[in-house]
């Protein structure tokens, strides 16, 4: 059997109206026929969008439409960022090596590209090596060779949401899996799988596009009222601190407190992901009009803890911030 895998990760799919030529009545006053006749031509005119049968006296039965699918209709303060990138194990850069040599993945990354920017939000990706090579660095920092690359990837862009797709096509059928996870902390948000048959003497491309628009719109549809639902806290950043100064331990305790207490009040909501003697990972929430940017997020920690430790910057990114407290 053969195989033809892409990696792929939202676009509506229409119902096709078919209008059949009639030649044109002869005029007639009559009020209630006039009304009829507009409403035939509203009808045909919204119809002039889509495929017309040909030339004959009958009307082609269409094929049963896929289920309509109830669209959300939550709305942001903020436009949301995504990036969308082909599912890959390990190195960001093999997934733009996909993009640029798989003709497939490229097709199904320009729909769904397509679909979220109508949908209101902003898409970016990873494109030059000197970005992929500050990632993987920023990766290393956080935790090491075996994290997931993508995760850290979204969050030095300053991604709201991760959509990785992947895909294979055997035997002209084809199968799409999209994923959708929450940039800031890594968890998954929602999946979607997808198999269609090839249809007639269509192409692998048409193929791609038109089981990549039925499974995006339904991606987005079980997440966007869930990421509305967290950016209403607030914008999102990452924060990784590392004690490196040589502190005893009711030092690293004051310290620990300060931060869980002092400089919790500064913000919307802080979740702490993890903390232990000397790192703590947080999420924290903060007002977008009152802290506009990441280097402000920052000096929150070096003001609280001024006269006690010294805070030094690592790395800072849209959304990510790595220091270090000596």
């Amino acid at each position: 059997m053969k195989k033809r895998t892409f990696g792929l990760s939202v676009a509506t799919v229409g119902a096709c109206l078919l209008a059949a030529c009639a030649s044109a009545p002869p005029p007639d006053n009559d009020p209630a026929r006039a009304r009829a006749k507009q409403g035939y031509a509203d009808l045909n005119q919204e119809a002039a969008n889509y495929p017309k049968s040909s030339a004959s006296a009958e009307v082609a039965a269409p094929e049963p439409a896929a289920p309509t699918i109830q669209l959300s209709t939550a709305t942001f303060k903020t436009t949301p960022t995504v990036l969308v990138s082909p599912a890959m194990s390990g190195k960001m850069a093999g997934s733009i090596d996909v993009i640029r040599r798989n003709p497939l993945a490229k097709t199904a990354m320009e729909v769904i590209n397509a679909y979220l920017t109508n949908r209101g939000y902003t898409v970016v990706g990873l494109e030059s090596q000197a970005q992929l090579d500050e990632v993987v660095q920023l990766q290393n920092d956080i935790a090491g060779n075996d994290e997931d690359l993508s995760y850290v990837a979204g969050l030095s862009v300053g991604a709201d949401i991760n959509i990785t797709y992947a895909g294979s096509i055997q035997e002209g059928d084809i199968v799409v899996d999209l994923n959708a996870s929450e940039a800031s902390t890594a968890n998954l948000l929602a999946s979607e799988s997808v198999r269609l048959k090839k249809t007639g003497d269509e192409s692998q491309r048409a193929l791609v596009q038109r089981a990549m628009e039925q499974a995006i719109v339904s991606l987005e549809n079980k997440v966007r009222d869930r990421l509305a639902a967290e950016l209403e806290k607030g914008a999102q950043y990452k924060v990784v601190a590392h004690l490196t100064g040589e502190f005893t331990d009711d030092q690293a305790e004051e310290i620990s407190n300060i931060v869980s207490v002092k400089i919790r009040k500064q913000f919307n909501k802080m979740q702490v992901v993890s903390m232990s003697r000397n790192t703590y990972d947080l999420m924290v929430y903060v007002d977008p009009d009152k802290y506009e940017d990441a280097q402000m997020v920052y000096g929150v920690f070096v003001e609280a803890l001024e006269g006690l430790a010294k805070v030094r910057k690592q790395n800072i990114t849209k959304k990510l911030i790595i220091m270090e407290i000596q």
